[in-house]
């Protein structure tokens, strides 16, 4: 089965384009994770907290930090995603 990123629009679905996710840092802030996640940012943080958020993070010095990787692993999305025009083979993946 292809991945989510070979559909049109997958991203876009999230609130976020192609192009946006391409743009992302390896590392998210939490309000921006919140976004791409489609929760606010008080719960988001209150996840965090409690050792609830749906994806792993970690605290550099006294901010907390998102890995990228792991919120589109959880979306099932891939990071990055294939730029616009690439050739997707037969199983989904970039040639």
């Amino acid at each position: 089965m292809p991945s989510d990123e070979t559909v049109p629009g997958a991203w876009e679905a999230r609130g976020l384009s192609a192009e946006q996710v391409r743009a992302l840092p390896a590392v998210l802030d939490p309000v921006t994770a919140a976004k791409v996640l489609g929760i606010g940012r008080t719960t988001a943080y209150r996840l965090l907290e409690q050792g609830e958020f749906p994806v792993p993070a970690f605290r550099a010095g006294k901010r907390w930090r998102i890995p990228t990787s792991g919120l589109c692993r959880l979306l099932g999305l891939d990071y990055p995603p294939l730029a616009s025009g690439s050739p997707v083979d037969e199983d989904g993946t970039g040639t």
